[in-house]
């Protein structure tokens, strides 16, 4: 059984590498370190069961996107599943965001860089490992 995984797009790449920098700024490297390893377990957490991570109020916080949410490290992740074994991490934001808002923005400065990421995907699985 292959393994489930996670894809992320540029803006969310620049969302954490921000998220990571103002923990850094705030609590020191040390910590920032630790928040990073954490939060990408978290990200391989979603990975491995987005199926079973909804709930009536992120369907609520999502409703009118095309996004998924969960909550890790005080951030919320917005994400797409891809077929069965992955999740296209979209954005991060901060728990205390309005995030209807920030979602709807997101979906519609990211259409290419999702479509992008299933490209890649999608390439990956056909070629030979």
């Amino acid at each position: 059984m292959a393994k489930n995984f996670y894809r992320m797009t540029a803006t969310a790449r620049n969302h954490l590498k921000m998220a990571v920098g103002d923990t850094k700024r705030i609590w020191g490297g040390r910590q920032a370190k630790k928040y990073a390893a954490e939060f990408l377990a978290g990200l391989q957490h979603i990975a491995d069961n987005h199926q079973r991570l909804h709930s009536a109020h992120r369907c609520t916080l999502t409703q009118g996107t095309e996004f998924s949410i969960y909550l890790v490290q005080h951030r919320y992740v917005a994400y797409q599943p891809f077929g069965q074994d992955c999740v296209i991490i979209t954005g991060i934001f901060h728990e205390k965001m309005n995030l209807p808002a920030r979602l709807k923005e997101l979906q519609r400065i990211t259409r290419h860089e999702i479509d992008a990421v299933k490209r890649a995907v999608k390439g990956s699985k056909s070629t030979p490992h």
